[in-house]
């Protein structure tokens, strides 16, 4: 099963990067990303002497490490699922030796190995332009990393159950604006979350959404304790545990009730 979901991930891979233009289209876009944020907050820097209790170096670090790592809990495979119902690929899909979940999940790894790449290339790139902040030590590194890959089966399970409810509509447009925008929000994407109010920071402790990239960030940055880390590590197996079991439930009563367009 390992063998066929590695296989799956490299054609979901290759797919992306048959046209060589799709690099460096969304490794611009990504650099252009990075200028806005960086530009938005020296202008705040500058004028207010303030960067949300950040240096400059740092809000310059946070922001270039956000759009790098962005792309992992953004991307996902919710449209190509709900396209599959559309035009009736989900029959062969659901006879395959290989589970659904299984098969998607294998897909999903292709398409973040192309962001990890183009995310590698912005950061390369951006680190030319500004000074960054690197780790104090290679154990804040290891980590950074290892918490941003716990994020993996939570922002997968999350994608299959917006997916799912292409089942029930012919389109998930709304849904899927409404992930991205709940995954922005709680996760340190459009603002750090110290930044947001008591409240919020204490909602966003509990829910999975501050690890995919505020919380990774801030162990880069020696922002966050090691006992801390430990909580993190637990509540995001804890929370791949739960959206597995909701994933599992919602697709095996969606697929009870299956209509298909053209299959």
């Amino acid at each position: 099963m390992i063998k066929t979901m590695i296989a799956l991930a490299k054609m979901q891979f290759k797919q992306y990067n048959i046209y060589k233009s799709n690099f460096y289209l969304f490794t611009l876009n990504r650099i252009v990303e990075v200028i806005v944020y960086i530009f938005v907050w020296q202008a705040i820097y500058y004028q207010t002497g303030d960067a949300g209790g950040f240096t400059i170096a740092e809000m310059t670090t946070y922001y270039i490490l956000v759009i790098t790592f962005s792309s992992f809990a953004l991307w996902g495979i919710n449209e190509d699922i709900a396209h599959s119902i559309r035009n009736g690929q989900i029959n062969r899909e659901l006879l395959n030796p290989i589970s659904y979940f299984k098969y998607y999940f294998g897909v999903n790894l292709g398409e973040l190995t192309f962001a990890a790449v183009i995310g590698l290339a912005t950061f390369i790139i951006c680190s030319f332009f500004w000074q960054l902040v690197l780790p104090t030590n290679l154990i804040n590194f290891i980590l950074c990393i290892f918490i941003m890959l716990l994020g993996v089966p939570i922002t997968f399970f999350i994608q299959m159950i917006v997916g799912t409810v292409g089942f029930y509509t012919s389109s998930i447009w709304g849904m899927q604006i409404l992930r991205k925008a709940i995954i922005q929000i709680f996760s340190g994407i459009i603002a750090p979350i110290t930044l947001f109010p008591l409240w919020f920071q204490e909602l966003s402790k509990w829910l999975p959404f501050k690890e995919l990239i505020y919380t990774p960030v801030s162990i880069w940055l020696g922002n966050t304790q090691m006992n801390e880390i430990f909580f993190v590590i637990i509540k995001q197996i804890v929370w791949g545990i739960i959206l597995y079991f909701i994933a599992r439930i919602f697709f095996n009563h969606a697929v009870k009730n299956i209509t298909i367009n053209g299959g």
